[in-house]
């Protein structure tokens, strides 16, 4: 009897030994990861030349949806909003990218998003296809955390109809984690805005839907074959949404669609946004 006894400490002793080793190798994967992403961010992106004077935004009242217009792949012109000069009057700080030292070190990066108002700061990557960068840093280096990283279809210039995004929801709310906080109206209010940075551009997005999808949905569509598709999908997205964001069809133009796991591998939580303004 003593001697099943010892047998089965034993075993528990190096069960525990073995959760703690797994718990501390978690943790330190986290703890890389985080300690990465924050370098990038240090070395790569700054806010001292983003900052925005009062010229450069306007009223909301001043926003006139319908005014502007994109051409779809057969070339017809879809009606959108105007995408003037100014920004939206409450239009979040930029900040500023340093993209010849970051595509010098980082050739597959093709975009850095900012989402202020749930303090996501990412470099966006883009592979040949959507594993690539699955549970890799953008150096290419094994990182659990993985990267944030565009879909493969998608024109690096976001100039598709929906240009869809992905990122894990790490616990410890890092990657994409914290857009299930746009699941609250008061932070939709506190800022709802989406940017995105490219080496030709800034473009902001309002987010006009949250919801969950089908891991395979129609809100990862990417073409459409219409202009008339284009805005059903729009008002399907619009409809879905958990939030009342008191955007319509009207308002259409091009969409970015951030997507993180849900809990399940059966759905996703996307966060989608449609461009109000690009300078």
């Amino acid at each position: 009897m003593r001697k099943t006894e010892l047998i089965c400490g034993i075993a528990a002793v190096a069960l525990v030994v073995a959760g703690i080793v797994m718990a501390v190798r978690v943790y330190l994967g986290y703890q890389k990861g985080r300690e990465g992403y924050d370098d990038i961010e240090s070395a790569f992106t700054s806010t001292a030349d983003g900052q925005l004077d009062e010229s450069d935004r306007q009223e909301d009242d001043d926003l006139e949806p319908g005014a502007g217009n994109i051409t779809d792949e057969y070339g017809s012109e879809v009606e959108t909003n105007d995408l003037t000069e100014s920004l939206p009057n409450d239009a979040p700080e930029r900040i500023t990218v340093d993209w010849d030292s970051l595509a010098d070190t980082y050739e597959d990066c093709i975009a850095w998003i900012h989402i202020p108002a749930v303090e996501i700061s990412y470099p966006v990557m883009q592979s040949e296809d959507n594993d690539y960068y699955l549970h890799r840093a953008p150096d290419g280096s094994y990182l659990y955390a993985g990267s944030i990283f565009m879909d493969y279809q998608n024109h690096a210039d976001l100039e598709d109809y929906n240009t869809v995004i992905y990122g894990h929801n790490m616990r410890d709310g890092s990657m994409f984690a914290k857009l299930k906080k746009f699941r609250d109206s008061e932070v939709m209010v506190l800022c709802p805005y989406i940017w995105i940075y490219t080496p030709e551009g800034d473009s902001l997005y309002r987010i006009f839907s949250v919801h969950s999808v089908d891991a395979v949905g129609d809100a990862y569509t990417i073409s459409f074959e219409d202009n008339g598709n284009y805005a059903e999908w729009f008002d399907e997205m619009t409809g879905e949404s958990e939030i009342d964001t008191e955007i319509t069809s009207s308002d259409i133009d091009r969409v970015v669609t951030l997507s993180t796991c849900n809990g399940n591998s059966a759905t996703r939580l996307v966060v989608q946004g449609v461009l109000v303004w690009q300078g």
